[in-house]
């Protein structure tokens, strides 16, 4: 049998999801809510997980193997942890018809292109992506369509890979909201292992540093926003950054070893009392990380911002987002940058056009905010 395009208005007519989580969760309810496709056969190896992305709409059905619910797909979305990938996709491959395409979503591209290239049929397509998107919670209850809107979503397609079939996935993934790049699988893996890999285990890693100390209960209490900010993705699933680091280890550890020679840079001027040069040390740093656009650049669009100060006090974000609703400013981005406990703490506004950027920043001014338009 063969799969092929949908001619009846959907990007693909079947699509098979594979692993229920909170990417693949996500990634269903988006495919169902657009009507990008016309139907969804999910499996999960969780049973409740299964039952619940039914219940949350992110599939139509549920089968009681990978197997029977690849067959007759014309898309076959692989959402499991990324040493599981190549296995399952054994596992499928002799119910799979010819012409589907299949794609994955884990955070790893080059050790799943190797390995796969040699398991694919020449009528199958099978495309790496990597869906640039989560949350510190996991599982198909924290899953939700908005998590891929302004996402970027990677795509690395096997050498040869048809132009046609290419194009049918991005467009499809556009339209969830997400923003597409394509790349080759080790640019994509280095370049990750920097921004992402590296973070995680540097998150883990500063949590350990406190964990054992004395004073246990004082520094719980004095952990304040820096701390929380700094280490909140130490609270993300362990088993899947285990497979994510084992499947990316070359690059992560050059990244690790960029990341030690800073830190060997720090140490030694504590040792040697040099103020100059760890007042520079600092001064690059806040001078890159200001350098860095709050959307990609290149792939999304610029956004003019606004910086805005709150009281902690329940309510505040939503009364300042009401505001600009009432005034029909649309709030394009959000993102909460420093809270101090029982004080507050600044709130970024990014705004699609200058002059929206300009109606909200004299709004704000006139009830009473401090603002400012962020250069």
């Amino acid at each position: 049998m063969q799969a092929g395009f949908s001619n009846s208005g959907f990007f693909y007519k079947r699509a098979a999801l594979i692993g229920t989580g909170l990417i693949g969760g996500s990634l269903g309810i988006a495919l169902r809510e657009r009507r990008l496709v016309e139907s969804i056969a999910g499996y999960d190896r969780d049973r409740r997980s299964l039952e619940a992305a039914l219940k949350k709409g992110a599939v139509d059905e549920v089968a009681g193997t990978p197997a029977k619910a690849a067959r007759g797909a014309d898309l076959i979305i692989l959402a499991v942890p990324v040493l599981s990938t190549v296995e399952l996709l054994r596992e499928i491959l002799p119910a799979v018809w010819e012409g589907a395409v299949i794609t994955d979503v884990g955070s790893t591209k080059s050790w799943i292109m190797e390995e796969t290239a040699g398991l694919m049929p020449p009528s199958v397509h099978f495309i790496g992506g990597h869906p640039m998107a989560g949350s510190e919670d996991s599982g198909i209850m924290a899953a939700d369509a908005a998590m891929l809107e302004n996402a970027i979503y990677v795509l690395t397609p096997a050498p040869g890979c048809p132009a046609p079939i290419l194009d049918n996935l991005e467009k499809m993934l556009r339209e969830t909201g997400a923003q597409t790049l394509i790349l080759d699988p080790d640019t994509h893996d280095r370049v990750v292992a920097a921004v992402s890999h590296l973070p995680q285990v540097v998150a883990a890693a500063l949590v350990q540093s406190v964990a054992g100390t004395e004073n246990k209960e004082l520094i719980q209490t004095l952990a304040a926003g820096g701390f929380r900010d700094s280490t909140r993705i130490a609270l993300s699933n362990p088993g899947l950054w285990r497979d994510i680091c084992l499947s990316n280890s070359r690059a992560l550890s050059k990244a690790l070893s960029s990341f030690r020679d800073s830190i060997d840079s720090i140490k030694k001027y504590l040792a040697e009392g040099n103020a100059e040069a760890i007042e520079e040390f600092f001064r690059e740093g806040r001078d890159y990380r200001r350098d860095i656009p709050y959307r990609g650049r290149g792939i999304l669009p610029e956004l003019y911002e606004v910086v805005v100060l709150i009281r902690d006090t329940p309510g505040a974000i939503g009364h300042l987002a009401g505001l600009l609703g009432e005034a029909g400013i649309n709030i394009d981005a959000i993102e909460i940058m420093h809270v101090r406990e029982l004080a507050g703490g600044s709130i970024r506004l990014g705004f699609r056009n200058q002059d929206h950027q300009q109606q909200a920043l004299e709004l704000l001014t006139r009830k009473g905010y401090c603002a400012h338009r962020k250069q």
